[in-house]
């Protein structure tokens, strides 16, 4: 009676023993790549392994991608994008029997298009923005007032803000941005003898003085990637302004 009781332990145990064994040795044996049989068995490797690749790759590429250098240039230098307005003499609409053109006043449209151009790489010609500017009821014959550049370039998918924190104006193109500047007859810069538009893309620090270089729409000017001062206090191109806030619209 004894023996038949041992024996019939020896059946339960040894059965027992084995299947413990044989599962641990499967756990050791679970591939870490195997999300599914990893989580029959208890192994959670796979978890670690998943989430530190995941976060660490999406981190480092997000953040590379997202820095821009601001551009450089040569004096004289005409980029792609550059717009001659004197060049553009197609006649858009006649106001009072005068024919008017992207050549006889459009340094506005000519600057958002280079802004738009030089932002968004996208090409947009100064005829269309005139004519659409015209279109709605935005140009009176003397040129593109700040609302009217601004409704132009929210059209075209670019936001145009407008300012005179000078300090903002060149962070801005030292991110990458465009600017737009309306200038007047004063400074030594002599842009205009009236009003104006010229684009700024681009900037640089020379012996501690900020400069920008400039865009003028007028190539009977000599302003075409031309470095110059910003800030008034550094004998820059501020000082030709028209003497009211908002005369520089950063664009991007």
């Amino acid at each position: 009676m004894k023996f038949n009781l041992l024996i019939l332990a020896l059946l339960v145990v040894i059965p027992t023993i084995f299947a413990v064994n044989h599962h641990e040795k499967k756990r050791e044996e679970c591939p870490e790549g195997n999300k599914f049989k990893c989580r029959i068995l208890g192994k959670e490797k796979f978890t670690t392994k998943g989430t530190t690749k995941g976060t660490t790759k999406g981190t480092t590429k997000g953040t590379t991608k997202g820095t821009k250098k601001t551009p450089t240039f040569k004096k004289g230098e005409k980029p792609s994008w550059y717009i001659n307005q004197g060049q553009h003499t197609e006649t858009i609409c006649t106001i009072h029997g005068e024919r008017k053109s992207v050549a006889s006043s459009g340094c506005g449209v000519a600057s958002l298009a280079m802004a738009i151009g030089a932002v968004t790489k996208k090409k947009v010609t100064p005829e269309t923005l005139f004519k659409e500017g015209y279109k709605a009821n935005y140009y009176k014959g003397e040129g593109f007032s700040h609302a009217a550049l601004t409704f132009l370039g929210k059209k075209h998918g670019v936001n145009v803000r407008w300012t005179d924190n000078i300090n903002a104006v060149y962070k801005a193109l030292e991110s990458g941005k465009g600017v737009i500047f309306n200038v007047g007859p004063e400074g030594k810069y002599h842009f205009t003898k009236g009003g104006h538009y010229v684009f700024l893309y681009g900037c640089k620090k020379e012996n501690g003085v900020e400069k920008v270089y400039v865009f003028d729409p007028n190539g009977k000017n000599n302003h075409v990637a031309d470095l110059l001062p910003l800030k008034k206090s550094q004998g820059g191109i501020e000082i030709a302004k028209k003497g009211f806030n908002g005369d520089f619209a950063i664009v991007g």
